[in-house]
């Protein structure tokens, strides 16, 4: 009976730390890959059954047990999250889709962040707001690291349309990674304002167009505002992005909306003014967005991939071995 406990604890621990894993890395959808530990429960299973070792069976079992729990667990925080943007968008007083209604949202999304091996949109909010047609939505692209790893980055996003049908202008934060880049040939459009280009990375085709959308009350706004955040100006929309968990819906759609007015050439309402208080203390924990950056500087998430992947690889070997010795070291069973 002790060997059993033992091996469906072991196996337990083992799917409770890729749990933790999959929790810090920020996965959206983090029972995707179940399917393999649902397969290594079954062939422990298969070596218990064969070797008569109550370790391995218990293993098999606490392993199918615990994978079962990881995968209810993995439902019930996504429904909280779809439930979250239901109640956002009664609130707002827009609709709610699970998935976008169209590609459009998806391909800008995708233009301002320009990197990742798959991305997904979902957790739609959309209709008009303050006299504007918006869209507020949620949005990742992964990043493929060493050793088959996978890490995520997690977005918000808020979309305003605009008569603007020029070549996307997209806005980002420049970061150590970028000013690397830009020394090796993936530089950005240097707009001539000394603070505002050391703060800001700028990419368009039409440098024309960019330099009358970013006019110095434009910078100067950005400056203030927009630390953290990522902006797109173009095919007739103005998007806005901030990292998930750092900004509400409700403040985010705020913030696109003044920016788009401004944009625009339409000055701040005096509600706009007002609501630019709420947006300080949000301000303060904004970290840096890093989309829009040269696929070949993954930066951070590589390098933490890799590390949670070392951790997962040693988890699992590890746990195997001992369940084998164990079942060795009793007699009750050994390969």
């Amino acid at each position: 009976m002790l060997d059993f406990l033992f091996g469906a604890g072991a196996a337990a621990v083992f799917v409770l730390l890729l749990a933790l894993i999959a929790s810090i890395a920020g996965v959206v959808e983090p029972a995707r890959g179940s399917w393999g530990l649902f397969a290594f429960a079954g062939l422990l299973l298969l070596f218990a059954f064969a070797q008569r070792s109550p370790t391995l069976f218990g293993a098999g079992v606490g392993g199918i047990g615990a994978t079962s729990a990881f995968v209810l667990w993995a439902a019930r925080r996504i429904e909280r999250r779809n439930q979250e943007a239901r109640s956002a968008a009664d609130e707002l007083g827009l609709s709610y889709k699970q998935e976008p209604p169209s590609p459009d949202l998806h391909e800008l999304a995708g233009e301002l962040t320009s990197t990742g091996s798959r991305n997904k949109l979902q957790r739609v909010l959309s209709g008009r707001w303050s006299g504007d047609d918006v869209a507020v939505f949620d949005y990742y692209y992964e990043i493929n690291g060493s050793r088959g790893t996978v890490w995520q980055r997690n977005f918000t996003c808020a979309l305003i349309s605009v008569p603007f049908d020029n070549e996307p202008v997209t806005i980002t934060n420049e970061t150590l990674l970028t000013k690397i880049g830009a020394k090796l040939g993936y530089g950005d459009l240097e707009l001539g304002d000394t603070d505002f280009d050391r703060l800001f990375r700028v990419r368009s085709k039409d440098t024309t167009v960019t330099r009358q959308i970013l006019r110095p009350e434009v910078r100067g706004w950005l400056a203030e505002n927009g630390r953290g955040l990522s902006f797109l100006v173009g095919r007739n929309a103005v998007l806005c992005m901030a990292k998930a968990g750092t900004i509400s819906r409700a403040e985010i759609l705020d913030l696109a909306s003044r920016f788009a007015g401004l944009v625009s050439g339409d000055r701040m309402t005096s509600t706009a003014a007002a609501a630019e208080k709420v947006r300080q203390p949000v301000e303060e924990t904004v970290g840096d967005v890093e989309g829009d950056r040269p696929p070949a500087w993954p930066g951070q998430e590589i390098a933490t991939g890799l590390v949670l992947a070392i951790v997962a690889l040693v988890a699992l070997v590890g746990g195997a071995y001992l369940l084998f010795y164990v079942a060795c070291a009793t007699g009750r069973g050994c390969l």
